[in-house]
């Protein structure tokens, strides 16, 4: 198994590339997928992939769209290929849409059934790269595309983006008031737009940037669980277990006994 990132000269919209091999040495692959605050869009070159969310199971092929997720699912590859994305800003989609991102939580869906026009401007482009396998040519190409692309920016798109900058910059360590302050709009227009623009409440939001900064912190070796329980405040061990079996579907012992490259490849990125 092998995953590569790439930068995007447009971070406003696409937060990385990313492409994952696998060899057949590597089948079959199993491995959990944890929620990431971010969507994603996948062209899955392998034939034999999928996903399964709570014994939901969904075939990942050809041009895939990745919504929020608040659980972790289980990715499985039978067969070795290629599978070559991009991470979208939490409020990319949405603005090259204006759809309401909510729709799309939990699930993995073919993006041509959710936006035909940017299917059939993105696909021909993946398409190419399966042919020649020109990865800064793929780049260069679809950061001009969503660069060109018509955008949706307004009030809403512009403090919601501050919202998601400061929880960002705090790493999950704040709360709905501190949001309130600096967006200048009611705590129920705030969720309103934050969920129908990123997809996900800010309240659960911020509970995952926090679990995955930690989660991160933990991968880089800087310090121990106990530590960092307390310092992301957590109010002792069983609500970090609690919050740990939500997002990891299984308990904190359990996943530390396990190896799981892919999940620690992700989280120690830069």
């Amino acid at each position: 198994m092998k995953l590569d990132y790439f930068e995007s000269s447009c971070p406003s919209l696409i937060e990385e590339f990313y492409r994952l091999s696998l060899s057949s040495e590597d089948l079959t692959f199993k491995s959990t997928l944890m929620p990431q605050g971010v969507l994603h869009l996948t062209y899955n070159f392998g034939k034999r992939q999928k996903a399964v969310i709570n014994d939901r199971e969904f075939q990942l092929k050809g041009l895939m769209l990745t919504g929020q997720f608040m659980h972790s699912y289980q990715f499985i590859a039978d067969c070795t290929g290629t599978s070559l994305g991009l991470s979208l800003h939490p409020t990319a989609l949405h603005k090259m849409t204006n759809m309401d991102i909510s729709q799309l939580e939990n699930g993995h869906h073919r993006l041509k059934d959710i936006n035909k026009e940017l299917y059939e401007r993105l696909n021909p482009l993946f398409e190419q790269y399966g042919l020649d396998g020109d990865m800064e040519w793929l780049i260069k190409k679809i950061d001009s595309l969503l660069k060109s692309h018509g955008l949706t920016v307004n009030k809403q798109t512009k403090y919601i983006d501050k919202a998601i900058d400061m929880i960002r910059e705090k790493e999950g360590m704040l709360n709905i008031e501190d949001l309130l302050q600096i967006t200048n709009v009611s705590q129920k227009t705030l969720e309103t737009q934050f969920k129908k623009i990123v997809g996900l409440t800010p309240g659960k939001y911020i509970r995952l940037i926090r679990f995955l900064h930690l989660m991160k912190k933990y991968e880089s070796d800087e310090i121990s669980i106990k530590d960092l329980i307390y310092m992301y405040d957590y109010y002792d061990h069983s609500h970090f277990t609690k919050d740990f079996k939500m997002y990891m579907h299984e308990t904190p012992r359990s996943y530390f006994k396990k190896d799981y490259p892919l999940v620690r490849e992700i989280l120690m990125k830069t």
